[in-house]
């Protein structure tokens, strides 16, 4: 299990938050956890993975989408017949491919709902479906077993998770909090998500290089650094001295 001084990362959420709170902006930004790697990642075939966190992301008043296996109307009744609530918009694959398949009117779904769902049958048919410019905005849908005993905890596990993806390059982010939690939840949000997170690292522990916290608009905050690479870069010194 990776060792984080658990000091120096509440520090380090206070001191983010609190440049948030000198922006005179209200608007809720998304915290952000960025991984850095030794390796750069390349997996050709990867699974998307949910990172279960303590506090959810999600806001009062967000508007969210379900994506399900056809028929459509088969989810919409069986959401209705069990009372689920957190879900405003039913939308089939069948539909999804035939009334969103231009970019303008993909476009304006990503923009009208704040969260995507998606039965988890499906999801590797989305990505074809919804486009590059959805995940690289960073709303992939969040998965739901719809073979769950309890469908309504499992939407409510989805919602209180976030969304991993890593499978190339050597920096990737996972979204952790929002500045509408405090900088305590936050740090919780990390320390729930962190053993999942590492999981879905290609390379696991030994390949992350750094992991930092930000926002989009602010500084990063090293809260771990791979010992084994700080002692390389040492070396390395010394024997630059040498010279």
């Amino acid at each position: 299990m990776i060792q984080i001084n658990e000091s120096k990362t509440k520090k380090a959420f206070r001191s983010l938050f609190n440049h948030e709170k000198r922006k005179s902006s209200d608007q809720v930004n998304t915290v952000w956890l960025m991984i850095a790697t030794n390796d750069p990642v390349n997996v050709i075939k990867s699974a998307p993975r949910a990172i279960p966190l303590k506090h959810s992301l999600q806001t009062p008043g967000s508007l969210r989408c379900l994506f399900t296996k056809d028929p459509q109307d088969t989810f919409k009744n069986l959401l209705i017949s069990k009372n689920i609530k957190g879900v405003h918009q039913v939308i089939g694959i069948s539909k999804l491919r035939k009334r969103y398949g231009s970019r303008d009117k993909m476009a304006a779904l990503f923009s009208e709902y704040d969260t995507f769902l998606t039965d988890r049958r499906i999801t590797h048919l989305l990505p074809n479906v919804l486009g590059k410019e959805f995940y690289k905005k960073r709303k992939e849908p969040m998965m739901v077993d719809f073979r769950a005993p309890d469908l309504q905890k499992e939407i409510i596990r989805a919602l209180k998770s976030s969304y991993m993806h890593f499978n190339h390059g050597s920096y990737y982010g996972i979204k952790i909090a929002t500045t509408a939690l405090n900088e305590s939840q936050a740090f919780d949000n990390l320390m729930t998500g962190l053993p999942e997170i590492i999981k879905g690292v290609p390379g696991g522990l030994d390949n992350i290089r750094s992991l930092q916290i930000k926002t989009a608009e602010s500084i990063s905050f090293t809260i771990y650094e791979n010992s084994n690479q700080q002692d390389g870069e040492e070396e390395d010194e010394e024997e630059d001295e040498e010279y």
